[in-house]
């Protein structure tokens, strides 16, 4: 699908052309992540309105899953551990932590997304909240008779589209071991969503491609 840009509609084939030359430049010895950052313009980030925070579904899995935290009991927590929860906390667990700063902060800042139980949001409000608020990562309300490994495959297979003090849109698309089709199909589905969320509010200026280690490639 194109996306109308300044100049011209941006496709799947330029956004393939920059990864393959990131792809053949500046190799380390290790798998480096391919972000993408997207300048907006016209976004009044003082508003309300100018504020984003978005969880979107990308159309391919990166290899390098994101982390989902399950605050839950029972069917809740067992079921979290057979869809591969990467941590499971009880009510029990939660109430351990007040007062412990630094492994609040370090939960926080560890995982990705926080999926929680109804009747715990309350708790987790009161001791984790400071800390994820601050990182724009509200937990997701466990809603009644869902299929919670549903929501955790959902999740895993997400990044967080956020604009909080500067118009800028920065997250993670993938990593350069992915082929180099469906990091563009992630990056696309990105940019169009980005499209969406500011439609009447501003519009994109420019968009960049980077790994982890790399210089920026503007998409033109």
């Amino acid at each position: 699908m194109p996306l109308a840009t300044e100049k011209k509609s941006l496709s799947l084939k330029d956004i393939s052309e920059a990864i393959t030359k990131l792809k053949n430049e500046d190799k380390k010895n290790f798998i480096q992540t391919f972000d993408l950052i997207i300048h907006i313009e016209g976004l009044d980030v003082k508003k309300e309105g100018g504020k984003i925070n978005k969880v979107v579904m990308l159309p391919n899995k990166s290899n390098k899953e994101k982390k989902v935290c399950v605050i839950g009991e029972l069917t809740i927590a067992e079921k979290a551990k057979e869809a591969g929860a990467d941590l499971i906390l009880r009510k029990v667990d939660i109430e351990k932590l007040q007062g412990n700063k630094r492994e609040l902060k370090k939960i926080a800042r560890k995982y990705d997304f926080f999926l929680v139980q109804p009747d715990l949001m309350p708790l987790v409000g009161k001791l984790l909240g400071p800390y994820l608020g601050s990182r724009g990562k509200l937990p997701e309300i466990i809603p009644p008779n869902v299929d919670v490994k549903s929501i955790i495959s959902r999740l895993k297979q997400s990044v967080r589209l956020r604009v909080k003090n500067q118009p800028v849109i920065s997250c993670g698309i993938g990593t350069e071991d992915m082929p180099t089709e469906k990091l563009s199909e992630n990056a696309l589905a990105v940019i169009n969503e980005v499209e969406k969320l500011i439609e009447g509010k501003g519009r994109i200026k420019s968009i960049y491609l980077k790994k982890t280690m790399s210089y920026p490639i503007r998409l033109k």
